[in-house]
């Protein structure tokens, strides 16, 4: 008889500890892997409704963002590290980016963070740019994250 003792990794969604400020609005079900981010409700002339929210504004386009932290655990590896990708689960609207730090996310995982430390937090901001010529309406979105070990 044999055995395999297959390795695992965990990966939980947690406020920053600047949640409530501009910049860090917190998420719902926290420290699980699936939560919920609101980014308000914006444009381009009036600016955002939530104070959390990161709001910028130039010619042509606006941009709100958040902050929140990713803890990834490991367990019955030999990984030093890990990389994270993010996809979106539907292609968004023309004029619509959606950025995890600052790389551009489409429906095939992109690396966006590489060589991070097993059980410590790190700082992800999430960002939707939006060109002024987008109509009114709700921009919703599910983003997968996906840990690899290195």
């Amino acid at each position: 008889m044999s055995g395999t003792v297959q390795s695992s990794i965990g990966l939980i969604f947690r406020n920053n500890a600047a949640v409530g400020t501009n910049g860090f609005c917190p998420l719902s079900n926290p420290d699980t892997n699936n939560v919920g981010l609101d980014l308000g409700v914006a444009s381009i002339t009036t600016g955002d409704n939530l104070a959390c929210v990161g709001f910028f504004s130039a010619v042509g386009f606006y941009q709100v963002n958040s902050g929140f932290d990713v803890v990834v655990s490991e367990a019955n590896s030999t990984s030093a590290s890990y990389n994270l990708a993010a996809a979106l689960s539907t292609a968004p609207p023309a004029n619509v980016l959606w950025l995890m730090n600052l790389t551009n996310l489409t429906t095939t995982f992109t690396t966006f963070q590489n060589n991070n430390t097993y059980g410590q937090r790190v700082t992800e901001t999430l960002r939707v740019i939006v060109n002024q010529n987008v109509p009114a309406q709700t921009l919703q979105e599910t983003i997968f994250v996906l840990a690899t070990a290195n």
